[in-house]
Formats: C-alpha cells, structure tokens, sequence
C-alpha cells in the first residue's frame, strides 16, 4: 500500500533531519571535510596550515592536499590563532596594539656618530609604557643603527658606534624606532624622527 502525499512528506523531513544530525556529529567529532570558504581561508595549493574559523571559534580549518577539514577544539576550548592551537577562551584575545613615538636625535659627524636615538612603547589607548622589550634604530631606509631594551616606562634610548660607515644624505633624511611586537600579544608600531646635525 503506497504512502500519501503526507506520509511522503513526512519522510522527507526525517531524512533531512537525520542529515542535518549525522553532519553536526560528524562536526563535533572533528571529522567533517568540507570545501574552504573565503572566511576560513585558502587551502588551494596542497598546503598544510591550521585556520581560524571565525564564525565560530570552538573549530578550526585543517588544510591539507587540497582539502578543508573542519576539526572540533576539546569541550570548553576554543582556537587561538596567534598559537595555532585550542586553549582556554580566557587565554584567547585579539593582539593588543601599541603605539611607538620617536624624539630627534644628533648628529656629530660620520667620524663620532648619532647621539640621543629615543623612543618609547606603550600600549594604544593608555598611558602605561611597555618595559623590557626590544625596539630596533634603523635609517629610514632601513640600516639598523642600534638596538635598545625599554625601561620600566617604556622609553628605549641608544648612540650608534663611532665612524659611521652609512653616507651623510641618508643619516639626515631620520630614523625609525621600530617594536617588533609579540605574536599573538602585541601588535608591531614603529615611529620616525628627525636626525640633525650638531
């Protein structure tokens, strides 16, 4: 005896509904391949990286051969893209940005070098300095003239070496005072000033 029209209907949306249940365990168990969208990233090219999954930070993307794989973090985890790896949601935050200003420096001849290179870091929107980072000096071209570590305000401060070997017209055009930042933590800044001759 055939099914009605009712009966037919009823049968589709229990099959849909087993679909939609099968793919969500499928999902929880990290074992879904789908095909990378634009949101999670690139996985053309057969590369193998890990990817946020930003609409919803309880999975990431596994790429591999080609193919996109949605895995699931362990319950109560969610995805840190700065390490790559599920953690804890309250160890998981967007870097915070900082902010790197620069003070003119001295210049006493090629054969005595720069004088008083100065900056300091801080995080943006507040007034506390980072201490005990690295912040590099360079030429605005990008020769390194000296490197410094910042204090317990922030500032950083260095004279390069005696008998520069970096021509005059370059050293006079300024430097740059660059943070590297922190992976995942802070964000790089970097600020530029004027070199004048003494």
């Amino acid at each position: 005896m055939g099914k009605g029209p009712a009966g037919r209907q009823r049968t589709r949306k229990g099959r849909a509904a087993l679909a939609a249940l099968a793919v969500g365990a499928l999902l929880a168990l990290g074992m879904a391949a789908v095909p990378a969208s634009a949101a999670e990233g690139s996985c053309a090219g057969g590369v193998t990286v890990r990817l946020p999954r930003p609409q919803d930070q309880r999975f990431y993307v596994q790429c591999g051969g080609g193919i996109a794989t949605v895995v699931a973090c362990p319950t109560g985890q969610v995805y840190a893209p700065g390490t790559q790896l599920c953690e804890a949601p309250e160890l998981v935050r967007p870097a915070v940005a900082t902010v790197t200003t620069a003070g003119p420096a001295k210049l006493n001849g090629l054969l005595f070098g720069v004088r008083n290179l100065s900056t300091t870091v801080r995080i943006a929107d507040a007034p506390a300095g980072l201490d005990g980072v690295p912040v590099t000096f360079t030429t605005v071209g990008g020769r390194t003239l000296c490197t410094a570590v910042t204090d317990q305000f922030g500032a950083a401060r260095c004279d390069t070496p005696a008998r520069l070997t970096i021509p005059l017209d370059e050293l006079l055009r300024g430097y740059r005072a660059t943070y590297a930042g922190i992976g995942g933590i802070y964000l790089s800044s970097s600020a530029t000033a004027p070199i004048a001759l003494l």
